[in-house]
């Protein structure tokens, strides 16, 4: 076969630059400390990486999820933590002006605080949370849930105002596993068992035994049948707020061991990738230096080649 001159030319120049192209990726991967810049690297590698790492994106979104639902469930078992006490001392004052030797104006002293306490069980119930969404209101985040006040439902009866409705919001927090994160105000502050058949908000309880106590007509037995029906409301109201607070527990601790997994899971995805892509920098060190070697080798070939009579005619 005869070779000529051109052709031997065109051979040392490919020579030179194939040395010079995996001269430069070997720079690259040493800078960027990868073994696979791209898929042509190493086409298997590339493709599970990208699966490990599409995964490992979902379950970082995950564990963002999980924060995010650890901090509304814990900002609402706060405020139910406050209802809880503040019912309790409801339940106190209940039993104090049910006292049967105390004058009509010292039953006042409780039926003052009483007031106080469903104010405030009215702004716990109205409460928002960081992003300026009500708490309690259900899908209608935007709308304040509760109104009328305690004069109100005294004078004019009936039970509180709900413009909530009775969704219950939820966070995916696994694949399979969509988190309830905050609770309607018709679970928690409504539908009480009024003890005859029937039920009302916790709101109404109070109006009724702030409405009883304040009565100056209302004496002898009568008076201690309201302060036994407001008593047992109050209890039964205690006891739906504290399974509502039982229920965030049970959640948080379940957010907890999420997380714990989530966070073993980014850990091995972590370790995948790094199996798949890091350089091992001893090869690579090893690899540059031959190459360097190989393109001056090539280089030197090249030099002397173009010495050649022949090419003077080129």
């Amino acid at each position: 076969m005869r070779i000529s001159t051109n052709m031997q030319f065109d051979s040392g120049i490919a020579s030179m630059n194939r040395q010079l192209s995996s001269l430069v990726h070997l720079q690259q991967q040493i800078a960027a400390q990868q073994r696979v810049l791209t898929p042509s690297d190493d086409p298997v590698a590339a493709a599970r990486a990208l699966e490990v790492q599409q995964a490992a994106d979902i379950s970082a979104q995950f564990r963002t999820n999980h924060g995010s639902a650890r901090s509304t469930l814990e900002l609402e078992e706060t405020q139910l933590d406050s209802a809880t006490e503040l019912l309790t001392r409801a339940k106190e004052l209940a039993l104090s002006a049910g006292n049967g030797t105390l004058t009509f104006a010292q039953r006042q002293s409780a039926a003052t605080e009483l007031r106080a306490k469903y104010d405030q069980l009215m702004g716990i119930a109205n409460s928002t949370d960081g992003t300026g969404q009500f708490m309690f209101a259900g899908y209608q985040s935007a709308s304040r849930p509760f109104s009328r006040t305690v004069d109100d439902l005294i004078a004019n009866g009936g039970d509180v105002n709900y413009a909530g409705d009775d969704g219950q919001r939820r966070l995916q927090v696994s694949a399979n596993r969509y988190l309830e994160v905050a609770d309607p105000g018709t679970s928690v502050f409504m539908g009480v068992d009024d003890g005859a058949g029937g039920n009302q908000s916790l709101f109404k309880t109070i109006a009724d035994l702030v409405g009883a106590i304040e009565d100056p007509s209302n004496v002898g037995a009568a008076y201690s049948a309201d302060i036994t029906t407001a008593l047992g409301n109050i209890n039964r109201g205690l006891d739906k707020v504290l399974g509502v607070r039982a229920a965030i527990g049970s959640h948080l601790n379940e957010l907890d061991s999420l997380t714990t997994t989530a966070d073993d899971m980014a850990v091995q995805y972590a370790r995948t990738l790094s199996n798949l892509q890091d350089l091992d920098n001893a090869k690579a060190t090893a690899d540059l230096a031959r190459t360097q070697l190989g393109l001056q080798a090539a280089q030197k070939a090249f030099a002397q080649t173009a010495q050649l009579s022949l090419f003077n005619y080129l």
